[in-house]
């Protein structure tokens, strides 16, 4: 229990890190395939429409874990400073 308590936030923010950049490193795959469902479920679309839908697809993919890498990195750097300001 002392370890969760004491290394708790370090591994949530390694794991929020590590979230993000496959978020951000498989962006395209994941929008491809998100825009891919969308088109079945919708039946038939235009090409110029579904292409700007995949991008749309692809960078909201690209925001979401920039924002959620940023955010790990904060986070880790912050438990980091925080357990060498403890164990000093």
């Amino acid at each position: 229990m002392q370890f969760i308590k004491k290394y708790g936030f370090l591994i949530l923010s390694i794991v929020i890190t590590l979230k993000g950049f496959s978020t951000l490193k498989f962006s395209v795959n994941l929008g491809a395939n998100s825009a891919s469902a969308y088109l079945s479920s919708r039946g038939s679309m235009d090409t110029t429409e579904f292409y700007a839908i995949q991008s749309k697809f692809i960078i909201s993919n690209m925001i979401t874990g920039g924002i959620l890498l940023t955010l790990g990195l904060v986070f880790l750097f912050f438990s980091v400073y925080k357990l060498s300001k403890e164990n000093s």
